[in-house]
């Protein structure tokens, strides 16, 4: 069974995802690029966890986006879309991940709330250029 077909801006449960400090829990992911058959897919993590932004919209200097409840189905809190860091999942990987119910598809965001959600990153000091370009 082959991973679902990429397309950025899917969002991914991932159970059980692995955290630095050795802990895990499970993580709702976004797609931030358009992997080819052999490239990584990109990821960013969310949280709904508070964070000191309530009010929806980008705040690139804290390497954050807020998003209101319900403003895209995969989200039924406010969730904070963090982006200090990339989440590469290679493309073997991915589909192990897939076949064995690790990660799956869970919804889509709106074109307009990604294309907010990747200029507040291309905003972002948090990020290299080497990192952006991997989001095309």
């Amino acid at each position: 069974m082959n991973s679902p077909p990429p397309h950025r801006g899917k969002v991914f449960l991932y159970k059980k995802f692995p955290f630095g400090d050795g802990g895990e829990s499970d993580k709702r992911l976004i797609l931030v690029n358009e992997p080819d058959s052999i490239s990584d897919w990109i990821f960013i993590k969310t949280t709904k966890k508070r964070k000191k932004h309530d009010i929806q919209g980008c705040y690139s200097s804290d390497g954050l986006y807020v998003l209101n409840p319900k403003e895209d189905s995969a989200f039924e809190l406010k969730t904070w879309v963090q982006f200090q860091e990339l989440y590469p999942v290679p493309k073997l990987a991915m589909d192990a991940a897939t076949k064995f119910g690790e990660i799956k598809k869970i919804g889509a965001l709106k074109d307009q709330t990604l294309r907010a959600i990747l200029n507040c990153m291309h905003k972002s000091e948090d990020l290299s250029p080497a990192e952006l370009k991997l989001l095309k």
